[in-house]
């Protein structure tokens, strides 16, 4: 398999805590599935405590939802500036 190269991706995070709800916006580099990378993310987003998957995302200790809500492939100039601004994860 040939060595993929790696692309830039724009995402967010939905929080839910309660009636409470928080968006964090992220940036991230991959080769692989965009989704996948954004799902495991969220999974983790609490660190590597486990998580339980409902309809609405990961449970974590059992009241705290977090979901993958948007994933966006953006242009390497683009993410060089926003790095500067938002987390790279």
């Amino acid at each position: 398999m040939k060595n993929q190269k790696q692309k830039h991706y724009f995402a967010t995070i939905k929080e839910q805590q309660g009636e409470y709800e928080h968006t964090t916006k992220y940036l991230f580099k991959t080769a692989s599935d965009p989704f996948k990378y954004a799902d495991k993310v969220s999974e983790t987003w609490y660190g590597d405590e486990e998580s339980e998957l409902t309809d609405n995302g990961h449970r974590h200790n059992g009241e705290i939802i977090s979901r993958t809500d948007e994933v966006k492939e953006i242009p390497a100039s683009h993410f060089a500036i926003l790095k500067k601004y938002l987390s790279v994860l």
